[in-house]
């Protein structure tokens, strides 16, 4: 343990890492990161597969053995992994994998080339992709994975091969197109005529990730496969149907509901004309496959084009559609490009080039570059839902690439914070979509799963309407779309409900908080079964019949003043518009009944703290948590409550390094001394000490309001740039994140968390993209 070392309050330095920059070192295990012909950031993974690596006291790594990239827009998510494989996801109806693979977590596709004799007999195959292929060994193959594009660059004895994954972005919430282009360049590099055969296939197995893990028998839905093929257009599809014994688990297509029976159809298209498609049979899925026989001169280099993807209008013509879309290509001119970046040869590198933010005024170009990555991965998970209509940024992970759910609705929240910066037509939808998740009472449904089918489940949570007003004054405070809060939606379950505006949906959770959750006998706002931290849900043996309308919690209050003052303002500012006249009174009543409710949780919350240097942590079970042991949780939000003196603010602020960031290296950690005592939790995991970028955004935001340069410094400390540096032997820490990191009170510190079947998605949650993209903008107003 490295808990008493002095802390650490800029970014560690070793030197065998390599930052966001196109330095290189050859101790690196990993990889580097690169610029593309746009500039744009790409990273080149160096190592070997398996990836398999230990701890610095000797304990195995549980880190997937073949690591993963993501693209996508709005209608397409691919994982595309080191080996060359890939995962075809769609999740705007349910989530789910086209070509879902033996193992959790994988898919079934396929590259090989076929080196021929004069008698057209095989006399050298190499396997391109998979974890027996050439694509594991890095003297062979070289992998880059940048913003919108996966490249593998083959040596093969006398033949050079490249094959890239193309994906082009949604240019507004309502498009993009569900495939990916893949590019073959195939080169003979002898002084011979060589006959080959290059292969490509994937194969049609669609299950959603709700099942992924289950036995036959245990799974809701079955799936069942038709395949088809139009040889004009030289199409191969896999129009799949979902069938259940129960006649209500989906009665009909437009039914929200738990499970869904009407996923996309799977299509493979080969752009040549010489190439043969094939469908074999394989039982329970169909290998869809193709056969390109070539000849190529001395130094003659060829190409092929195959377009996979997956569509709801699932006619030929409609998949032609898609296909023509996807032959529109748009790179990046390369005779602009400098002698020093990296030429992808993506298709669509100049339409990604164009949605994403340039940040010219940034003069660090590392930390330029980290926060385009980070407005990238945000776009590439952001996903379009047929149910709602509208786009959300999944948390990803575990809750949705593992478990098939979108939750829960507070992240869905933070997720957007950064959008309304970066993409504000897309923040829009999302803060849409979001409440279209709330009830007529003004609850906000935690989570959904299947097909807009959303449910609190067990959690009877008190802060959902916080994120809320969260992400809606900052909406409206950055973007003056005031216009918005005129603007009809629905209640859920969205369909045929009346139209309510933005005020109302205001006016409704605000009062499910005032009356719904209430406040204590302490005066702050209640805990109920959990807050931002469900650990006392799962960790304290306690009746909660007795208990879950006693505790309160110190976060929901500094959140609520804090956020409140913001909000309230706005809203006393709207009602004299002269579009808002008719909005006067309900504006008016709702300002003035914030107004009392904040007010008697400011009193109540700062009664509370006293002299105290920070405030506790919440009150449950009868007992005072955060007495002398510092809880991170309240800290962020108490530093931006403007009543704070700012001088009490800059004490809480040394209070927190001296207790939650000390040994830390990435940010301070969720308790000081962590006390939650349970099987599930081990000491400085999770919500038991663990790091969270969730937590230590908010601080950083408040440290920003009274020192702009130390919120600079716990950025960099927080980024990935620093990660890589401080933990450079996992891959999980140079490209994305989790949520949650081990804290340096625990021998597994900086991985996620290695207890359970948890570490089998350690990476691509957009917390970590969303608070780091929206700390810089928030720092750099």
């Amino acid at each position: 343990m490295n808990c008493l070392k002095k802390i650490i309050l800029v970014p560690c330095l070793i030197a065998t890492v390599f930052s966001f920059s196109q330095n290189r070192t050859s101790e690196n295990k990993i990889g580097f990161w690169l610029e593309d012909e746009a500039g744009l950031p790409c990273f080149n993974y160096v190592g070997n597969l398996p990836f398999k690596c230990k701890t610095p006291s000797g304990l195995d790594v549980k880190i997937p053995e073949d690591p993963y990239f993501l693209l996508g827009n709005y209608r397409l998510t691919l994982f595309s992994h080191v080996s060359g494989e890939y995962e075809l996801i769609t999740g705007q109806r349910d989530w789910g994998r086209l070509n879902q693979g033996d193992d959790p977590n994988s898919g079934l596709n396929s590259s090989s080339i076929d080196v021929l004799n004069s008698n057209h007999e095989t006399i050298t195959g190499y396997q391109l992709t998979g974890m027996n292929s050439v694509a594991t060994d890095a003297s062979k193959c070289k992998r880059i994975f940048g913003t919108g594009f996966a490249k593998y660059q083959y040596s093969l004895d006398k033949i050079s091969c490249s094959r890239v994954i193309s994906v082009k972005p949604s240019s507004t919430p309502y498009n993009g197109l569900s495939a990916f282009l893949l590019t073959v360049k195939i080169k003979n590099n002898s002084s011979k005529t060589i006959n080959l055969v290059y292969n490509e296939s994937v194969t049609a197995n669609y299950e959603t990730m709700q099942q992924h893990g289950l036995e036959t028998k245990d799974k809701k839905v079955k799936y069942v496969n038709t395949v088809s093929y139009d040889p004009n257009l030289n199409i191969l599809k896999a129009d799949i149907i979902g069938s259940s014994d129960d006649p209500l688990q989906f009665p009909t297509k437009e039914s929200n509901s738990l499970y869904d029976g009407y996923p996309p159809s799977l299509f493979f298209k080969a752009l040549s004309k010489t190439t043969v498609l094939k469908e074999i049979d394989e039982g329970t899925r169909n290998k869809f496959t193709s056969q390109t026989t070539l000849s190529l001169l001395p130094n003659e280099e060829k190409k092929l084009e195959f377009i996979v993807g997956y569509a709801f209008e699932n006619s030929f013509s409609d998949i032609d559609k898609i296909c023509q879309g996807m032959q529109e290509i748009n790179p990046f001119l390369v005779n602009k490009v400098s002698k020093d970046k990296f030429i992808s040869e993506a298709a669509f590198t100049n339409d990604w080039f164009k949605i994403l933010p340039k940040l010219v005024n940034e003069t660090d170009k590392t930390l330029k570059q980290e926060m385009i990555w980070h407005a990238y991965t945000l776009e590439a998970m952001a996903t379009y839902n047929d149910f709602y209509k509208e786009v959300i940024i999944p948390q990803g992970t575990l809750y949705d690439y593992d478990w098939g759910i979108r939750a829960s609705a507070r992240d869905n929240f933070q997720h957007a914070l950064p959008l309304i910066y970066s993409n504000p037509a897309l923040a829009k939808s999302v803060l849409k979509y979001m409440m279209k998740r709330i009830a007529p009472n003004g609850e906000v449904k935690l989570e959904e799963g299947g097909y807009g089918f959303s449910s609190s489940r067990c959690y009877f949570t008190s802060d959902q309407q916080l994120y809320f007003f969260l992400l809606i004054s900052e909406y409206l405070r950055i973007t003056k779309d005031y216009d918005f809060l005129l603007e009809t939606s629905e209640y859920y379950p969205a369909h045929n409900m009346p139209k309510v505006t933005g005020i109302d949906v205001i006016e409704k959770t605000f009062t499910y908080l005032r009356d719904e959750v209430g406040v204590g006998s302490h005066g702050l706002i209640k805990l109920l079964n959990s807050d931002w931290s469900d650990a006392v849900y799962y960790i304290k043996n306690v009746q909660y019949n007795r208990v879950l309308f006693l505790g309160e919690s110190h976060m929901n209050s500094a959140m609520a003043i804090s956020i409140m003052a913001n909000l309230i303002p706005i809203l006393e500012n709207v009602k004299t518009l002269p579009e808002f006249s008719t909005s006067e009174k309900q504006l008016n009543n709702l300002s003035k009944s914030m107004t009392m409710f904040r007010t008697g949780v400011l009193n109540a919350f700062m009664k509370d703290l006293g002299d105290r240097t920070f405030p506790r942590r919440m009150y449950f079970n009868r007992k005072a948590y955060g007495e002398e042991n510092m809880f991170l949780e309240p800290q962020g939000f108490t530093l931006q409550i403007p009543e704070l003196a700012v001088e009490r603010k800059r004490t809480l602020y040394e209070e927190m390094k001296k207790r939650v960031y000390k040994g830390e290296k990435l940010g301070a950690r969720q308790q000081q001394t962590p006390e939650f005592d349970d099987p599930a939790f081990d000491y400085g995991s999770r919500e038991d000490g663990g790091f969270w970028y969730a937590l230590n955004g908010p601080v950083i935001c408040g440290v920003a309001e009274f020192d702009k340069p130390e919120a600079l410094k716990l950025l960099k400390m927080m980024s990935f740039d620093n990660f890589a540096k401080c933990y450079p032997n996992y891959w999980s820490s140079y490209w994305s994140a989790s949520d949650n990191i081990e804290s340096c009170l625990i021998p597994t510190e900086g991985l996620a968390d290695q207890t359970t079947f948890h570490w089998t998605f350690p990476v691509f949650c957009a917390h970590p993209h969303a608070w780091l993209l929206y700390c810089y903008y928030k720092i750099k107003e």
